[in-house]
């Protein structure tokens, strides 16, 4: 690609970047046997979207249980955000998620900086310092993976692991959180512990309230203590990001998105 296109790339590229992907049920404790609408929503005004999202570019969306996993494959883009709905079979727990293809984008080195300090990935920054990169545009390839937690009753598939290239575990029941308790979450990357990785979490409360803040990192474990002060919808988010192998003609950077939706009585 020449220096003419990584510019115009840039250009068209770098609103998109800095926005999360998350999936916003319309209840997140619906009634098994009803139809349940979800949107995928995607931008930073958690919990509201910015921009839909090309359903093209969808991969595996799912309802997943303890026992069965059910496709979604019916999504409409609609005003700022892309739409689908899914029955709930049965009362118990379930996962909703999706992944997106992977894309490649350039950004000019101020603005991909800005965007690598904005999700805790000052790692980045460092090396590319030290490698004598920071004034070379960005080749990064991206993919986003969302997860939303469902409560139609009691059940364990809090527990199942979905096995996304990255994903939030909670090491406990969401269905059991209540005003300021805090959920223990371990973050996988490549089916392994992610250490040092940012978690931020966004909230949005009943009285109208909202808000958006890093939690901390990850500790060698994978391990991160999420605190949830109010009732409301919630967000975690978190980005981890690799040197792409030499051999890659496209990518210099591989970055995976991480996000995980759910709801406090």
């Amino acid at each position: 690609m020449n220096t003419r296109s990584l510019i115009a790339l840039a250009i068209i590229a770098a609103p998109l970047i800095a926005h999360s992907l998350y999936l916003m049920p319309a209840k997140f404790h619906p009634a098994a046997g009803e139809p349940l609408v979800f949107s995928v929503h995607n931008g930073d005004a958690f919990p509201d979207s910015e921009d839909s999202a090309d359903p093209s570019r969808f991969v595996n969306p799912a309802l997943t249980s303890a026992t069965t996993q059910t496709p979604i494959t019916d999504f409409k883009r609609l005003g700022k955000a892309t739409h689908s709905a899914v029955a709930i079979p049965a009362p118990g727990a379930y996962w909703l998620s999706l992944q997106t293809k992977p894309r490649v984008l350039s950004l000019e080195p101020a603005k991909f900086e800005d965007y690598l300090r904005g999700e805790g990935l000052d790692w980045v920054v460092a090396w590319r310092a030290q490698h004598k990169e920071s004034a070379i545009p960005s080749r990064e390839r991206y993919s986003k993976y969302a997860k939303s937690f469902l409560s139609a009753g009691p059940g364990d598939t809090w527990k199942k692991v979905l096995g996304l290239e990255i994903e939030i575990v909670p090491e406990a029941d969401p269905a059991a959180l209540k005003p300021g308790s805090k959920l223990p979450v371990r973050l996988l990357w490549h089916g392994k512990p992610a250490a040092g990785v940012r978690l931020e979490r966004a909230w949005a409360t009943a009285d109208g309230s909202k808000g958006v803040e890093p939690v901390g990192f990850t500790d060698k474990q994978g391990r991160l203590s999420i605190p949830f002060d109010k009732s409301g919808r919630w967000r975690i988010h978190g980005v981890a990001m690799e040197r792409a192998p030499q051999a890659d003609p496209e990518a210099d950077w591989i970055s995976y998105w991480a996000s995980m939706t759910l709801a406090v009585k």
